[in-house]
């Protein structure tokens, strides 16, 4: 990177003032340690020497988001399938490797993906509706998350906010955080906190994330057996369709304005 006479400090928050478009403020001097940007990096998910799929996440919280996401993936039924995990650095980023029984790779390499999952889709290199779509069940009936709740899962989705990272917060049937996932995919942040739960050996009872709500958010909740999804914004209609289906608690949020119920999994 070429040098620059300019001093450097840390950039202006952009949405500090408004008021002023007319100019930019240039950043562009700034080294990237400095800019306030998540992390990005390919992490790339192997059983044993089975080549599964390459996401790209923020490369932290590894172990929970290859265990959440080899949960979610149908790869594994839970936590005591995976004998050791593996973490080494490759050329641009991480690979996580899981150690299984020989049965186990070989599923893997079954459904092994075609290509890179983007931090913003999940569901890249998905070849069959079938395995969009797996592990999608009826949940029994639960009793609703109260209010209180919920407004107590808004105070800390605030409270743990970073720039460009989604967050998505395990929640106990009485408000407690037990488990934090952040990442720059919402669909990597919720499968950490689905893998942190599979170790910890307890799942939560609400799931509340700083996004909007989609299929694939829905599929990973019923997969979990968690029983409520919430999310800061408005969902698709396919995944409420599935939601319902499912008998899953789905509540729009509305960005913390108000609560709306899309489907109850009180019936």
């Amino acid at each position: 990177m070429t040098s620059s006479s300019r001093t450097e400090s840390h950039p202006r928050d952009p949405e500090s003032d408004l008021g002023s478009l007319a100019t930019f403020d240039d950043a562009s001097v700034f080294s990237l340690d400095t800019l306030p940007g998540p992390r990005e990096s390919p992490v790339s998910i192997v059983f044993n020497d089975t080549a599964y799929a390459t996401v790209l996440a923020t490369p932290d919280q590894l172990e929970p988001l290859a265990v959440g996401f080899a949960f979610s993936e149908g790869v594994i039924d839970r936590y005591s399938d995976i004998e050791a995990i593996e973490i080494e650095t490759s050329r641009h980023g991480f690979r996580v490797r899981l150690r299984v029984a020989e049965r186990i790779a070989r599923r893997a390499g079954s459904q092994a993906r075609a290509t890179l999952s983007t931090s913003g889709c999940g569901a890249c290199g998905v070849q069959e509706e079938s395995q969009l779509l797996f592990g999608l069940t009826r949940l029994p009936a639960m009793t609703l998350p109260a209010v209180e709740v919920l407004s107590a899962g808004l105070g800390a989705l605030q409270a743990e906010s970073a720039p460009g990272v989604h967050l998505a917060l395990g929640i106990s049937g009485v408000g407690e955080i037990t488990t934090v996932g952040r990442d720059i995919g919402r669909h990597n942040a919720l499968d950490k906190v689905i893998g942190a739960s599979l170790i910890a050996g307890i799942m939560p009872a609400l799931v509340m994330m700083s996004s909007r709500c989609s299929l694939e958010l829905v599929q990973k909740s019923v997969r979990a057996r968690i029983p409520a999804l919430a999310t800061l914004s408005y969902p698709s209609r396919l995944a409420v369709e599935v939601a319902r289906t499912c008998n899953l608690t789905l509540i729009n949020c509305h960005r913390g304005k108000r609560l709306e119920l899309l489907s109850r999994g009180d019936d």
